[in-house]
């Protein structure tokens, strides 16, 4: 199991900006959709890659998001997931040729340098040979997308479809994948 550092640190500058009322509009119009590569980096998708459509429809309200962390705290990562089947769709994620997968929350915060630090999150869908075969991979059902894009809407990222959060004793958040690096997203484009 490796912990994946950018992401911990990503999620809790997030969660924590978040949390303290620091979260600001995003600068950019919502709706948007952004065009990208993905590819991977270790394990069976070390060096493949494949096309990457992000649509985001909406940010998710600062009041959802402080209850999903509270729920996360509170009842664990089972009661994250419940929460947020429940949750609005507000975006989605899709390989190129596919309908892709609905994000459950979507985080929009400026950057210093005039662009935007994006995070896509969302209970995953099980497959039904993961809950037949009662694969390991069912432990990890949430999906992160993290994007970091300039003021053109041009950037790079990271994707980890199958990840387990939790919070530590520390009462920092930590994100752990399934198995292998998150893929690298790189060519981020703005299209609309």
């Amino acid at each position: 199991m490796a912990i994946v550092r950018h992401f911990v640190s990503s999620a809790i500058l997030t969660f924590v900006m978040l949390s303290s009322g620091a979260a600001q509009e995003p600068q950019a119009p919502v709706p948007a959709q952004y065009s990208a590569n993905a590819i991977g980096q270790s394990g069976t998708v070390a060096g493949k890659s494949f096309g990457l459509n992000v649509y985001i429809d909406a940010v998710s309200p600062e009041g959802q998001v402080d209850e999903l962390i509270e729920i996360l705290r509170q009842k664990g990562q089972d009661g994250l997931v419940s929460a947020l089947e429940k949750s609005k769709d507000v975006g989605r994620i899709a390989p190129v040729g596919s309908v892709g997968t609905t994000m459950r929350v979507v985080l929009i915060n400026p950057r210093p340098d005039g662009g935007q630090h994006i995070v896509l999150a969302t209970n995953r869908p099980i497959a039904f040979g993961e809950l037949y075969n009662g694969t390991r991979s069912r432990d990890y059902p949430i999906g992160i997308l993290v994007l970091n894009v300039d003021g053109n809407g041009k950037g790079t990222g990271t994707f980890a479809p199958l990840c387990k959060v939790k919070f530590n004793k520390k009462k920092e958040l930590v994100v752990e994948h399934y198995g292998q690096k998150p893929f690298r997203v790189v060519n981020v484009t703005r299209q609309k």
